[in-house]
C-alpha cells in the first residue's frame, strides 16, 4: 500500500521560531547556572587558600613564642610573602584568588616602574627588581593583602612602634576577631574604622591610587557576591560584605563602627 506523501508536512516558520526561542532560553538559563557554579567554585578555592594562610600564621606564632611576624620598613620582613615563605613552601599561586583572573597593568603605584595595584578581577603586581623587600626571583603577583596592624612593628633599631595599635601576638583578647589576610588591591594595608567610605566613581580603576593604598579602600570590593573573603586570627574564613568592613576589629585602637552606607553603586567587576 502506498503512503500518502501529501499527508506529510514539515515545521512551519512559526514552529521553528518557537523551537529556536526555547533553545535560546534554555541556553541562557544553563549559561547563568554555569557562571554561578564557576563563581562558587572560585570562592571555595579562595577560602581554601586563605585557610592555608591562616595556618601559616599559626605555625609562625608557634615557632616564635606566640608572636606574629615583624614589620620592619625597608627590609624583607615587610610582607607576608617573605616572612611566611618557609610555611607555604614558596607556592606562588597560593597568593592569588582564582576570581582575580587577570594581572593588573593599570593603576601604577608611582613607586616602582612596573608595580600595579590590583582590583576586583585583577591581581596586583610588584616590580621585584626595584622592591628592596622582595627577592629578585620572586613571582611578585597576588591578590591577597595582609592587615599590617597584626604585625609587631619595630624601627631599624629594633624598638617597637605603634605598640598601642598593633596586635603583635596571638596571646591577646579577641585576636580571633581580627582580620589577618584577605582579598585586597595590594599586598598589605593599615585600615582603621574611621577611614572614609569610598563614593561612586567612573570606574573601579579610578577608585584606587597611591594616596589611599593603606586605607580601608584596599579591601573594599565585591569579588565574591557582595563582598570579599577574609581569614581571621583563629584561622576561620568567611565572606564579608563590603559595607561591613568598618565593623571589624582591624586595629587595637580603632573600635568597630556601624556598617557603611550602601555601596550598591559597586558592581561585581
Amino acid at each position: 500500500m502506498k503512503r500518502d506523501v501529501s499527508s506529510r508536512r514539515g515545521f512551519t516558520l512559526i514552529e521553528l521560531l518557537v523551537v529556536i526561542a526555547i533553545i535560546a532560553l534554555l541556553m541562557g538559563i544553563l549559561t547563568g547556572a554555569l557562571n554561578m557554579a564557576r563563581r562558587q567554585v572560585r570562592a571555595t578555592v579562595c577560602m581554601a587558600a586563605l585557610k592555608q594562610w591562616g595556618l601559616c600564621y599559626q605555625l609562625y606564632a608557634g615557632d616564635h613564642n606566640s608572636k606574629l611576624p615583624y614589620y620592619v620598613g625597608g627590609t624583607v620582613n615587610t610582607t607576608y610573602m617573605q616572612t611566611l615563605r618557609p610555611y607555604y613552601a614558596d607556592v606562588n599561586k597560593m597568593r592569588t584568588c582564582p576570581a582575580a583572573t587577570k594581572i593588573s597593568t593599570l593603576n601604577p603605584t608611582g613607586l616602582q616602574a612596573q608595580s600595579y595595584f590590583g582590583f576586583t578581577r585583577h591581581a596586583w603586581q610588584i616590580d621585584v627588581t626595584q622592591a628592596e623587600w622582595m627577592d629578585d626571583d620572586d613571582w611578585g603577583i597576588g591578590s591577597f593583602g595582609e592587615n599590617s596592624w597584626l604585625r609587631n612593628s619595630v624601627d631599624a633599631g629594633g624598638n617597637r612602634v605603634n605598640a598601642d595599635q598593633t596586635w603583635a601576638t596571638m596571646d591577646v583578647r579577641k585576636i580571633n576577631d581580627v582580620p589577618f589576610i584577605g582579598d585586597a588591591r595590594w599586598n598589605n594595608a593599615w585600615p582603621t574604622n574611621d577611614h572614609a567610605v569610598p563614593g561612586p566613581t567612573a570606574s573601579e580603576e579610578q577608585m584606587y591610587n597611591i594616596g589611599n593604598w593603606s586605607q580601608m579602600a584596599c579591601y573594599v570590593m565585591r569579588r565574591h557576591k557582595d563582598g570579599l573573603n577574609l581569614c581571621f586570627g583563629d584561622g576561620s574564613t568567611r565572606t564579608v560584605r563590603a559595607e561591613d568592613l568598618w565593623t571589624l576589629r582591624w586595629n587595637r585602637q580603632s573600635p568597630p563602627e556601624e556598617p557603611a552606607d550602601s555601596l550598591d553603586w559597586m558592581k561585581e567587576w
